[in-house]
């Protein structure tokens, strides 16, 4: 009887871990928000841009396109914004071809922005029939000669169902040894690249597991479709291992007001691997395809209050 009391105390410990743990998953894959109420609000900036440009959202970049085209799209505002309120966003639009000297005066008749909102079907992407609206127009100044780039800046107003914490109570690395920092990110980076290279597929959820749960609450994911894509990314990591291209050609780039950090694509590229990428602005983790073309791995990391450990919150 005693040796039986002796193994349980010292079985104990490992159980509790194991308890932990198991906890722990349920909670990550059980655990449902408690919404407001039913109304799943999505904001967007409904824009026309004619050539490349980045879109910031509260200091937040969250979206950047290279292609000198036209862009007709919608820029999602919920991954950028943690609740109900007034933000600031600005649009930094640039040359496209043929503009050698600079935008054209011209070029911004086509410019357009404005404040949408709709309310999201309950599985898959789109807006329930009847609910998108266009609630406002933002000005665009004119110009008299060509200018290396142009800015519409502006605010507005969501309501939301949601409140969420993000990066709200992280450190401002603005004010800490830029140098040190940039050392810190990139070993920090070096981290996930070995994840990532390894087809350490669990422990890539893991690591992006704060960032998936507001995931699943900003984007009104359904819990099934949220685990599903976590499942296939799992897989594609642990079954396409060794292929990371060299962590290379980066700059750190500070965003939510010092909040955040990131590191990003120095260098335009034509191609890569076989395929017309251009990965200035992009992610420096990067896949290579097994045939042709690669996969970019974006991460945007904040020191929470009183700990010296990056947590990954948004893409």
């Amino acid at each position: 009887m005693k040796s039986k009391i002796i193994l349980f105390t010292a079985l104990l410990p490992l159980l509790m871990v194991h308890c932990q743990k198991q906890d722990k998953r349920e909670t990550m894959e059980l655990k449902e928000y408690k919404y407001k109420n039913d109304k799943r609000i999505v904001y967007g900036l409904d824009v026309a841009i004619p050539g490349p440009y980045e879109a910031y959202i509260n200091d937040v970049l969250v979206e950047q396109n290279n292609d000198p085209g036209m862009h007709n799209t919608l820029i999602n505002v919920n991954q950028a914004v943690l609740k109900s309120g007034t933000y600031d966003f600005r649009i930094k639009v640039y040359p496209t071809v043929g503009e050698e000297k600079g935008i054209e005066p011209g070029t911004l008749s086509f410019l357009k922005v404005g404040l949408a909102r709709y309310e999201k079907i309950p599985v898959g992407e789109g807006a329930m029939p009847d609910t998108y609206k266009y609630l406002q127009s933002f000005p665009i100044t004119k110009i008299d000669k060509p200018i290396p780039f142009y800015e519409v800046t502006g605010k507005f107003t969501v309501e939301l169902p949601y409140e969420l914490e993000g990066w709200s109570k992280g450190q401002d690395l603005s004010k800490m040894d830029q140098k040190k920092l940039q050392e810190k990110v990139v070993a920090y980076y070096q981290k996930l690249w070995n994840v990532l290279n390894e087809g350490e597929g669990s422990k890539w959820e893991e690591i992006t597991d704060q960032r998936r749960h507001e995931t699943l609450v900003f984007h009104y994911y359904p819990k099934d479709e949220l685990m599903a894509s976590v499942q296939e990314e799992k897989n594609e990591i642990s079954e396409r291992k060794g292929r990371m291209a060299p962590l290379e050609d980066y700059m750190m780039k500070l965003y939510g007001n010092g909040k955040l950090v990131t590191l990003e694509r120095i260098s335009h590229t034509k191609e890569m691997n076989k395929k017309e990428i251009d990965a200035k602005g992009r992610s420096p983790l990067i896949r290579n395809g097994k045939i042709k073309g690669v996969s970019f791995y974006p991460v945007k990391l904040y020191l929470p209050e009183g700990s010296n450990d990056f947590v990954v919150i948004r893409k």
